[in-house]
């Protein structure tokens, strides 16, 4: 396997926090009650600009394999990945049930596992979706990747990408899908679950993996092009909302597409000017599994704790702690299960040997110096 970009380590520390700090406005808008102001038009367009961290999660995803594993994955591939993804996704999926099902009916417990597990319905709904590109992945590379021209690939996933979150973002289940008996349920399964809700971002991040020196010198030839379609994506964004063309704040919208890939490329070329990626960046990269796994288990807690202090804190201080606790304390569990022989089971690996080797491959790329772990 080859070594890993260092560029990566930025955009898991990016994409991590963010997801995090996107949970904590999450939580403190959910124990206010904040008309319709200033205040929540600031807090929810914060919310939206935060929506790039699960995208780019599958991005960076399949970008290391297509970079590490160009033409064939290695043996054991899938049964590492069963071993310290899927089966830390059934236990948090468990913890997650029993946490929301304290001081409910009986039964109520039972039914969030199967939710959880089965629909999705708790936020590690994101690594059935990585399992399934894990699956497809072989089969793009053998069938697909050789046989048509990248550029023809990247626009067809764009097009299926497209049509199939406008499919749920403009059409209303109530009106064409009543007759369905959990009407809600399922349109929110079907618009997170699959693979073509998130497929673009798989196809991009193949190509640039798989010809990472391309890729990076594109990005150092646009790089002034990069800052404006950031700016213009976001611009796109807040605005779609305003204009309640799109009223609900997910990662599943059409127009978060163009916004992640945007906050990728130009994370990538921040990256690559780094010449010693920060010891701090590298340390939240490798606990940014267990960050991503534990950090709404410790939200639950915060809210718990806070909902009698509410009045007298402000919502900004909320924000903040639920963001540092739930950080520190998902970094913390995570550090110590893996200190046990079945942690890592649990809330998946800490790849400790990061932090000694991710400065010392380099190679020259476009006239720079591109620095792997």
């Amino acid at each position: 396997m080859k070594p890993v970009v260092k560029e990566i380590f930025l955009l898991r520390f990016i994409a991590c926090l963010g997801i995090v700090l996107m949970h904590g406005v999450t939580l403190a808008l959910d124990m206010y009650d904040i008309v319709e102001n200033p205040l929540l038009a600031v807090l929810t367009s914060i919310q939206l600009a935060l929506m790039f961290g699960t995208p780019l999660f599958i991005f960076i995803s399949e970008f290391v394999i297509a970079y590490s594993y160009p033409n064939q994955l290695p043996q054991k591939f899938y049964v590492k990945r069963f071993k310290y993804i899927f089966i830390p996704f059934l236990f948090i999926g468990v913890l997650d049930a029993a946490l929301h099902s304290i001081g409910t009916n009986s039964g109520e417990f039972e039914k969030k596992v199967i939710l959880n597990l089965f629909e999705g319905n708790f936020h590690g709904y994101f690594i059935i979706i990585i399992f399934q590109f894990y699956f497809l992945h072989p089969l793009f590379v053998k069938y697909i990747a050789p046989k048509y021209p990248a550029y023809q690939v990247i626009i067809t996933a764009f097009i299926i990408n497209f049509g199939y979150l406008a499919f749920f973002n403009f059409l209303d289940p109530y009106e064409y899908f009543y007759y369905l008996p959990y009407v809600e349920l399922e349109w929110s399964v079907l618009n997170k679950m699959p693979f073509p809700a998130w497929i673009a971002y798989f196809v991009t991040a193949y190509y640039c993996g798989r010809n990472y020196e391309i890729f990076l010198s594109l990005l150092h030839r646009f790089r002034y092009q990069l800052f404006v379609v950031f700016l213009f994506t976001l611009s796109g964004l807040l605005a779609i909302q305003v204009l309640g063309l799109i009223t609900e704040i997910h990662s599943k919208r059409i127009d978060v597409v163009l916004y992640t890939l945007s906050v990728a490329f130009l994370l990538f070329f921040i990256a690559s000017k780094i010449q010693r990626m920060p010891s701090f960046i590298i340390f939240i990269s490798r606990y940014s599994f267990g960050i991503y796994l534990l950090h709404p288990l410790f939200n639950i807690m915060v809210k718990n704790f806070l909902v009698n202090y509410e009045e007298k804190l402000s919502i900004f201080f909320v924000v903040f702690l639920s963001f540092f606790v739930s950080t520190i304390c998902a970094i913390y569990v995570t550090s110590i299960l893996n200190k046990w022989k079945f942690g890592a089971y649990l809330v998946g690996q800490v790849h400790l040997h990061e932090k000694q080797s991710a400065n010392i491959v380099t190679h020259s790329v476009i006239g720079h110096d591109t620095t792997v772990e």
